[in-house]
């Protein structure tokens, strides 16, 4: 019998045998594997199952001990800090809510000395009264009180020369121990009075939120960024924090109260609290004695200076005009604690204190 060409198969049969197969696959919904080698499959899944346990478990380890690692550094930070600068701002906590808090109560306590505020060694805080009723604000607000024409008006002592002067940096991490990049970028130790946000910066890593955020590390990247910031902190904001325990004499807090009319300006970048004190408005001024752990000073003032150009210097910038007002504020208020501090007494004008200042402390510079 002759096959005709049709009936010939064409191929190899086992192709011809799994393209079959196929098709059944498609047409009944279900493939036929006969020659899988199922054994082999299970073997294979559960070493993969194995293997990744161990490693799990291998991880977990190595990531506890990076912690352990890390923690221990925080142990040597905190020895090296001591107690006070936690002790310190816990009472710096508890000066500046009392001060927010409660009624209005001016005093100047006798046998303080403006000459001994004045040149220091202190630190300064100044924020809104809103604020400073909500502790838990108090760190991440501490970053906004900077050196202004109330400390520039008041304070005078412990200035260092040129602030130009030094090694050129971006960020702190490239100064030296103890030094910060100023706002000349410019490497230099921080000028008085000291800054209230070094204290909360270098005792940050001390706090139990610390040590929670350490835990809660998922990885090595984790933990080594944390390490990093410790290892930022103990360089630059620890050692000015020992100094700034050991040798600060007075806390000087300012509190911006809400002025009567509301002061943003289309096209000028401001913060609340500059806004605040561009306007005329009530604040208050309280001192305290650090070592006595007592107040020296507690005025509720009026901010109402007035900038007055001469000739042609007036400037055509909003925002120029607007931080010159925020200076002549400043620096009246700073005059009328001046006065206080010199006369001893409150409601001295300073006509009245001027004959009681220093000489080098009329201007007020």
């Amino acid at each position: 019998m002759v096959l005709r060409p049709q009936d010939k198969e064409r191929g190899l049969s086992a192709f011809n045998e799994a393209r079959e197969v196929r098709r059944r696959a498609i047409v009944f919904g279900r493939v036929r594997v006969r020659e899988v080698a199922t054994r082999f499959w299970l073997l294979t899944f559960v070493g993969l199952a194995v293997f990744g346990v161990v490693y799990y478990r291998y991880a977990e380890v190595q990531l506890a001990a990076r912690r352990h690692e890390v923690k221990a550094q925080q142990r040597a930070v905190a020895a090296a800090m001591g107690s006070g600068a936690l002790e310190l701002r816990g009472k710096l906590d508890g000066w500046v809510a009392e001060l927010a808090n409660e009624g209005q109560r001016d005093q100047v306590a006798s046998g303080v000395a403006l000459d001994a505020v004045a040149r220091g060694p202190g630190i300064y805080f100044r924020l809104l009264l809103a604020d400073a009723k909500d502790p838990v604000k108090l760190p991440r607000i501490a970053a906004q009180s900077l050196h202004d024409g109330f400390t520039s008006c008041l304070f005078t002592g412990g200035r260092p020369g040129d602030p130009q002067q030094g090694t050129a940096c971006k960020t702190t991490s490239q100064c030296g121990p103890g030094e910060l990049c100023n706002e000349w970028s410019v490497c230099a130790p921080p000028t008085q009075p000291l800054n209230v946000k070094l204290l909360y910066e270098a005792t940050h890593v001390l706090l139990p939120e610390w040590d929670t955020a350490l835990e809660a590390a998922a990885n090595d990247m984790q933990v080594r960024a944390i390490e990093l910031d410790l290892q930022d902190t103990a360089k630059h904001e620890v050692p000015i924090a020992v100094g700034l325990v050991r040798g600060s004499k007075y806390l000087t807090v300012v509190l911006d109260e809400a002025a009567a009319e509301e002061g943003a300006e289309p096209g000028v970048d401001e913060t609340p609290l500059q806004r605040a004190q561009t306007l005329d408005h009530f604040v208050r001024v309280g001192i305290w004695n650090i070592e006595r752990g007592e107040r020296v000073l507690s005025l509720r003032l009026e901010a109402a200076g007035r900038y007055v150009a001469v000739g042609q210097r007036r400037s055509k910038s909003s925002k120029v005009e607007r931080a010159q007002r925020r200076q002549a504020n400043n620096c009246a208020l700073a005059l009328q604690v001046k006065a206080a501090l010199a006369a001893g007494r409150v409601g001295a004008s300073p006509e009245e204190a001027a004959s009681a200042l220093p000489d080098d402390l009329v201007a007020g510079e």
